[in-house]
């Protein structure tokens, strides 16, 4: 009888005490249930660590672990790279890693096991992301936001099944990996899993494991959910995450120059940067059209290009997206607010690479 596979969950934990209690609550209710969880409690000045000490006393410490992390200046990277280094010696098959302000639903174990086990160079797969419900306190631009948000992620998701499941990053929100394959990135890097010096170290990792003959996958059977900015501007807004998470990117793919790996991420930057520039164009043609006022042929013409986009897009959005509500199909349908949202985002990404070029060495 074959082995059961050795599963262990790293939570990284930085001041999570409105969320963590939940979190860990969907990680022990898992139908493949873990070996051990560990939270990571990295540098925490509120009660994370007391929440975490009292939900011990209901799973068990052997269960439940607690590493506190000392001398981390690194971040999230270093609190997971401490942790690795504490749960090798347990040689596990498959590390789950997971942000600690994240829900999972209670298969994801499972269904992450079973893929593994049909594709033996697959280092790693991502789970389908879902936006947090909302309270019910909220502003009506927050739940916009929200909406927006919401309609991404499932566009997202869409895109990952029609790229045959395929990762272009395994992001740190909630991933399992498959253990050999983090030896492999440890033994590269004389004991770094988690690049230190990257603001995107998710990223780093995904690249190096392509590097090393790995196959990166996601999968719509695997659920989290997770929190999404709910203002445009300040630390933690929706400006100052994508600017992080792009101009990390760019840094990451300058770094590398024109490889194997890179080459497809920097043509889509290019791509991105001509996508930019046609949208304003669009724009301008419409704005030309409705002054002029009396061309049918031509606003026939450039009414058709939005109509078949909404229509694509709306066909996505109810397949691949969840909480749905008749706000957001209007909003897909008219495809001004998506599209508006779409150029916020690649005016940022353009900003993230001027950003890299003019500041490259950022703090996390």
């Amino acid at each position: 009888m074959a082995r059961k596979a050795r599963v262990i969950a790293l939570v990284p934990a930085h001041n999570e005490q409105d969320i963590i209690k939940a979190t860990i609550v969907s990680l022990m209710a898992q139908t493949y249930p873990f070996s051990y969880v560990l939270i990571i409690a990295d540098n925490c000045t509120d009660n994370t660590v007391r929440i975490v000490k009292r939900c011990q006393r209901k799973y068990g410490s052997d269960k439940l672990r607690l590493l506190i992390t000392t001398g981390n200046a690194y971040k999230k990277a270093g609190a997971l790279n401490q942790g690795f280094k504490a749960v090798r010696k347990s040689r596990p098959d498959f590390v789950f890693g997971m942000d600690a302000d994240t829900i999972i639903d209670q298969h994801m174990v499972e269904e992450a096991v079973k893929q593994f086990r049909y594709e033996a160079h697959t280092a790693g797969i991502c789970s389908a992301y879902r936006t947090m419900p909302l309270k019910d306190d909220v502003t009506l631009w927050q739940r916009f936001l929200w909406r927006l948000q919401n309609i991404e992620f499932g566009l997202a998701n869409a895109w990952r099944v029609e790229n045959y499941r395929s990762a272009r990053v395994l992001p740190g929100v909630s991933v399992m990996f498959r253990a050999q394959a983090l030896r492999d990135v440890y033994k590269l890097n004389n004991g770094i899993v988690w690049a230190t010096d990257s603001l995107v170290e998710d990223y780093r990792l995904t690249l190096e494991l392509k590097d090393l003959g790995w196959d990166t996958k996601s999968s719509l059977r695997m659920i989290s959910w997770s929190d999404v900015p709910l203002r445009l501007f300040g630390k933690g807004g929706l400006f100052d995450q994508r600017q992080r998470w792009y101009s990390g990117t760019v840094d990451e793919l300058r770094r590398r120059g024109v490889k194997k790996h890179s080459r497809y991420e920097l043509f889509t930057i290019a791509l991105l940067a001509i996508n930019f520039l046609m949208r304003l164009l669009l724009i301008a043609a419409y704005a030309t059209i409705i002054a002029m006022g009396n061309n049918v042929q031509w606003i026939s013409f450039f009414l058709l290009i939005p109509v078949v986009a909404a229509l694509v897009q709306f066909h996505r959005w109810v397949k691949y997206t969840d909480q749905r509500d008749r706000w957001q199909g209007f909003m897909t349908l008219m495809l001004v607010p998506n599209e508006a949202y779409a150029i916020f985002r690649e005016f940022i990404y353009l900003y993230a690479i001027w950003l890299s070029y003019r500041r490259p060495n950022r703090a996390w």
